[in-house]
């Protein structure tokens, strides 16, 4: 492409100089004194429309890329422990609207290079298996042409295991045909069969009208259909059948906060936390409900708690505080929970969102570092 850009140019170059030296030929009385000296400001305007032309289709034009100055960055991807990431670290710097510039692999050492990057503002995203991910603002606008050496450190992510429903006490006392209704249902819901897994729900319900983890995989069904008020009568009726199952609390106190219904919905997620302490969705509930009713603070303590019952929660977790965050005007804290839902989900429902917002909350003084990380949680006191 650029070896056609050249030709062109040095083409159009001699059309010029030809019609130069033909513009000081004497001029004979056939072709008329003006006709020349009009053709040529013509056929220059051509030329320049052709250069123009070149760069929008973005031909290379080599004299122009030389007076564009570069820096290269390197540097090091450590644990928090400043153990060495030895295998599977992948560096990616993107523009800031998360277009990628460049990719590299670091060594077994951790240690990276990435060479020739204009002075403006990028986005590096790093990741290594095992690690959550992490993204960085690297302002290379400042600081001459001087290199940037970087430590980027990775936190480890926690090896979770899939866990099953906790065992309800109605999960004992139900039939054996009633249970195996149960698990048709749920794979039937997953299947998005729902028609199918209501009537598998029913089913289970009919066999054994007390199994609370029947009536509140129901009543899911319900107010995915809209039918809200037999949604509700089943999961009072779990509550009242096993009211050490955090389940049908946390759907009930959900669908109140659906409908505004605060403080019911308080009533109802405080008794499911005195049944239940350890039940982080409760938490999380209730912290929708003090939020939606302005009440920052006590969203904030009850977000926080959910944290520290689980180290990794949903991305969104993290989302919701950093909204809190943001009503309280607490800007550094709201970043670094941006932050830590990029690590978990960086494509997630939220990830645009929160590139755009980041570099207007960015901390000053940041050039060539890594954004802060959360503070840890505070212990919960139910």
């Amino acid at each position: 492409m650029a070896r056609m850009a050249r030709y062109f140019l040095c083409r159009k170059a001699r059309q010029v100089v030809n019609w130069k030296r033909q513009d000081n030929r004497p001029k004979s009385r056939d072709t008329g004194e003006g006709t020349m000296r009009q053709g040529f400001p013509r056929r220059l305007s051509h030329t320049l429309g052709g250069l123009v032309l070149l760069i929008a289709l973005g031909f290379v034009i080599p004299q122009a890329a030389q007076g564009q100055a570069t820096r290269e960055v390197s540097g090091q991807v450590v644990t928090e422990g400043d153990a060495v990431i030895s295998t599977g670290v992948t560096i990616v710097v993107q523009a800031r609207d998360g277009t990628p510039v460049q990719e590299v692999r670091a060594d077994s050492q951790g240690r990276f290079e990435v060479p020739n990057l204009h002075r403006q503002t990028y986005l590096l995203a790093v990741t290594a298996p095992g690690f959550y991910p992490l993204q960085s603002y690297l302002d290379l606008k400042d600081g001459g042409d001087r290199p940037v050496t970087l430590r980027l450190v990775l936190t480890r992510a926690p090896t979770r295991k899939t866990a099953s429903p906790l065992p309800a006490l109605t999960d004992m006392r139900a039939p054996k045909n009633a249970r195996k209704l149960f698990k048709s249902a749920i794979q039937a819901l997953h299947a998005d069969r729902l028609d199918d897994a209501r009537n598998k729900f029913e089913r289970a319900v009919a066999d054994y009208p007390c199994y609370a983890r029947a009536l509140t995989g129901l009543a899911a069904i319900q107010i995915a259909a809209r039918d809200s008020d037999g949604a509700a009568s089943n999961l009072h009726q779990a509550i009242r059948c096993d009211p050490a199952f955090p389940d049908p609390f946390t759907s009930l106190g959900k669908l109140l906060n659906s409908q505004r219904k605060f403080v019911e919905s308080e009533e109802i997620l405080k008794q499911g936390l005195r049944l239940s302490p350890e039940a982080w969705q409760l938490y999380d509930q209730l912290a929708t409900a003090h939020y939606s009713e302005g009440q920052y603070g006590k969203a904030q303590e009850e977000w926080l708690r959910v944290l520290a019952i689980d180290p990794a929660p949903p991305a969104e977790v993290h989302a919701k505080l950093a909204a809190v965050y943001l009503q309280g005007g607490a800007r550094d804290k709201a970043y670094a929970e941006m932050q830590a839902y990029l690590r978990v989900e960086p494509t997630g429902r939220f990830a645009s969102t929160f590139k755009a917002m980041m570099p207007r909350l960015e901390p000053s003084g940041a050039h060539g570092t890594t954004s802060p990380q959360p503070e840890p949680p505070a212990t919960p006191n139910p």
